[in-house]
């Protein structure tokens, strides 16, 4: 079985706990471990939304990892093909048989579980064996996940284009009369016709038109909204593929805007830019980000703008990978400091009374001197 450095790193992590084994089934720590990026695994939108946890009642495919950092992979049979078996070892059979499947593959009585499918692990391994001890690993491997090889930042910054150019095309093809719904209808459409995978989470295209009831509030958006000439769009979008997600974000306005919009806008993208410029790996703390941020609106005349002052303590942005939203997120008490090969999101929002909300979200990845931003698309780009 080939020892990969990802797989020496979630070893070194499993030893520091009094853990006998570790089993994932269908999210992202499943990928992570088995190294695959072709299977399709049950994701969450939004990673901390306790509900969710558990949905998928059966597993169609797990992971079983030993003291010994071996993999033992038991899947369906149309599942198999996506697990190296030079990374792996692979068992192939029924749902209604992995219980005992799981007899011969599991050794301890302390086993650390995902959140995916718990409930099922639970009951199932003390069936196995009654004295079975199960704990929640879900965050195990969240230090080493957090830091992307080159692999995985060339899939991601693949992706970070692919969203610039969706968006784009949508852009173009924006007229008169359309609706919101058939907007976000074509972000979907046209990561199904360019072979994305999946999308990261439902898309928005938010419509704001100035001077009407729709633009007193941020929330809520309507769905039913024509476009019509001083409408405010704000984008949210994002796809995943091969393992890994975008989350991107932009504003266009439909028509001429009010010097105030387009100068506000201008200081959201020249505040994002400032704040990337400050990031020094080993030193910024990930909570000092938004600061930066509020300094340079402050500078520019926008600071009373932003949808988040300092005083609100509020987040700013997540960490993004194999799930779209990963944890720390952005906010004043993270003291995560960034480090070469980390990717987050910073999603700056301005919103403007009876005029509109915009929003600028870039994909930022931390470098060995500095960061770039991954997300490209042009930032002068406002009215259309």
């Amino acid at each position: 079985m080939i020892v990969s450095e990802r797989r020496k790193k979630c070893i070194a992590e499993f030893r520091k706990t009094d853990l006998d084994g570790l089993l994932f089934a269908s999210g992202a720590d499943l990928q992570y471990l088995t190294e695959s990026t072709s299977y399709f695994w049950q994701r969450y939108c939004f990673s901390l939304d306790a509900p969710v946890a558990g949905s998928r009642i059966i597993p169609e495919c797990m992971v079983y990892m030993n003291r010994d950092g071996e993999t033992t992979v038991l899947t369906i049979p149309s599942k198999k093909d996506y697990f190296d078996t030079t990374k792996n070892t692979v068992i192939v059979s029924y749902m209604d048989q992995f219980e005992d499947e799981l007899r011969n593959i599991v050794d301890g009585k302390r086993i650390g579980i995902g959140r995916d499918c718990d409930e099922w692990f639970v009951r199932t391994l003390r069936e196995v064996d009654p004295e079975i001890v199960t704990e929640s690993a879900e965050t195990l491997f969240d230090d080493i996940r957090r830091i992307k090889d080159e692999k995985e930042i060339a899939q991601m910054r693949k992706l970070a284009r692919f969203t610039d150019d969706a968006v784009m095309y949508v852009v173009k093809h924006m007229k008169e009369g359309m609706t919101m719904a058939e907007c976000e209808r074509g972000i979907v459409d046209y990561g199904l016709t360019h072979g994305a995978q999946d999308l990261s989470f439902p898309p928005t295209c938010g419509f704001k038109t100035r001077n009407t009831e729709n633009a007193k509030s941020i929330e809520p958006f309507e769905p039913d909204r024509k476009l019509v000439p001083g409408t405010m769009i704000a984008f949210d979008i994002g796809y995943m593929d091969q393992g890994y997600c975008s989350d991107w974000g932009r504003t266009v306005y439909f028509g001429k805007a009010p010097e105030l919009v387009r100068n506000g806008y201008a200081a959201l993208h020249a505040a994002q830019c400032h704040m990337i410029s400050q990031i020094k790996p080993g030193e910024t703390r990930f909570g000092d980000l938004y600061s930066h941020i509020c300094d340079k609106a402050e500078v520019l005349g926008y600071y009373q703008y932003l949808r988040f002052k300092r005083e609100d303590r509020g987040g700013n942005g997540h960490h993004i990978g194999s799930e779209v939203h990963e944890v720390p997120f952005l906010t004043y008490d993270s003291d995560l400091i960034l480090q070469p090969g980390m990717i987050f999101c910073s999603e700056p929002k301005m919103f403007f009374p009876n005029e509109g909300y915009m929003r600028v979200e870039d994909m930022v990845l931390v470098t060995e001197d500095g960061a770039e931003s991954l997300t490209c698309f042009p930032r002068d780009l406002f009215e259309i």
